[in-house]
């Protein structure tokens, strides 16, 4: 069972090769990401899940003794590590049972202990399993894997497909990634809200994480968002919501400074073939090449491996010759400018994540749901004599609040509000509200 101030952490999700590039090669590696790694603990990470480092051979099958050789060598995830120790960060290698399986076949546990074993020497402290239902036709099998990283002493995350599944002591960890691919577009969301409901429901007994965004799907806010609007407010009410719940936060890389896929992109040059590959088959089916670069955006996985912008240059400082995707000119979303104001969003997320750190009403506190529908998620949290109620408004439009809530929260304070107006009656577009009763 996890301990409390473990229920309080953050788990931040890294995909390496789109994070920094330190060797000039256009791909992100793990040198680059060890120096950046202050500025993940600045933000109040104290996990560093890291995405798709093994060696992949020609026949499909992984080399899990090898680190993929675009991004960097063993020695590289060593120094990574102790890096991460200096600055309290713990590693998590993110391992697909998939993978395990085409690589292993039936001698799957007794290899992965091999695996496990090899890594914890280099100082590990856990792994993620993905898609970890593959591994046993019962709870009883996937409780010998849990056994296999208890005797090691490392954390076991297992991501969960069936909720009905989860049990207690089948991992340290559950974690939810399902959780976008319940949002079609905008402002419908009760699949979303209720799906998270389910997760609060399950966190009260087992420890649960969830994220927002993920290396397997596009960002959010691609989905959602056209063109011309601004993030801001939406990541705002995104955010209040991932903290103030239950289940512990995951966020992916980015998110912290709104990455965007706003800017041109000359498909033509990319080297991603899969990318290219259904961009491709999007032209077949008759779209036209804005068209089927939209499609890219919101029904892949494209977004979330657009390459970091660390400052306003054509190439974002990501490296000094183009990425895997081509320049980079859209200058708004980078580091350098969201570090230098203390109002920009990156903030906006450390002072919500220290809210959680801080309140034990959010780490720790009970769940009760108040209400869901298509547009306002309402909840309450509680711990000892304190109690919050969180109020979420996902849409684009105002909302009059039910007057059972209003009656609830009408005389008390507003602890956080992504808004510079505050009504008991009303929520506007994109609000989140925290209120202490």
């Amino acid at each position: 069972m996890l301990e409390n101030k473990e229920l309080k952490s953050t788990y931040y999700e890294v995909y390496p090769e789109s994070f920094v590039d330190s060797n000039k090669d256009g791909i992100g590696d793990l040198e680059g990401l060890r120096s950046k790694l202050a500025i993940i603990s600045q933000l109040g990470a104290n996990y560093l899940l890291i995405n798709k480092i093994f060696e992949e051979r020609e026949d499909e099958t992984t080399d899990f003794y090898k680190i993929k050789k675009s991004i960097g060598e063993k020695s590289d995830l060593e120094n990574l590590i102790n890096k991460a120790k200096e600055l309290r960060l713990k590693v998590i290698l993110d391992i697909d049972s998939e993978d395990l399986e085409k690589t292993f076949a039936e001698n799957l546990k007794d290899e992965l202990k091999k695996v496990l074993k090899y890594w914890l020497e280099f100082g590990i402290r856990g792994i993620r399993l993905k898609k970890i239902e593959r591994l046993g036709n019962s709870n009883e099998e996937l409780k010998e894997i849990k056994n296999l990283t208890d005797d090691l002493g490392l954390m076991l995350i297992g991501e969960f497909e069936n909720l009905e599944k989860i049990e207690e002591g089948l991992v340290d960890l559950v974690y939810i990634s399902k959780a976008s691919r319940l949002i079609k577009g905008k402002n419908s969301y009760k699949d979303f809200y209720e799906l998270i409901d389910d997760v609060q429901n399950i966190s009260g007994k087992i420890p649960c994480g969830i994220d927002f965004d993920n290396l397997d799907g596009g960002r959010l806010m691609e989905k959602i968002l056209g063109h011309d609007e601004e993030a801001r407010p939406l990541s705002e009410a995104m955010a209040t919501l991932l903290f103030s719940l239950k289940s512990i936060p995951f966020i992916y890389q980015g998110t912290e400074v709104e990455a965007k896929s706003e800017y041109f992109v000359d498909m033509d040059k990319i080297s991603d073939e899969e990318i290219k590959a259904i961009y491709n088959s999007y032209l077949e089916e008759g779209n036209d090449r804005e068209e089927a670069f939209n499609k890219i955006k919101r029904e892949t996985n494209f977004s979330s491996k657009i390459p970091l912008r660390w400052d306003e240059s054509i190439l974002g400082r990501f490296s000094e010759v183009e990425n895997y995707y081509g320049s980079l000119v859209h200058t708004d979303n980078n580091y350098k400018e969201y570090l230098k104001h203390s109002d920009s969003f990156f903030y906006f997320l450390y002072e919500t994540i220290m809210l959680r750190k801080r309140k034990s009403a959010f780490g720790l506190g009970q769940y009760e749901k108040l209400f869901i529908d298509e547009a306002v998620y309402a909840y309450k949290r509680t711990y000892k004599d304190e109690t919050y109620v969180v109020l979420v408004n996902l849409t684009d439009d105002f909302y009059e609040i039910d007057e059972k809530i209003t009656d609830i929260i009408k005389d008390g304070q507003v602890i956080q509000n992504n808004n510079p107006d505050y009504d008991p009656e009303i929520l506007d577009a994109y609000q989140s509200v925290i209120i202490e009763i």
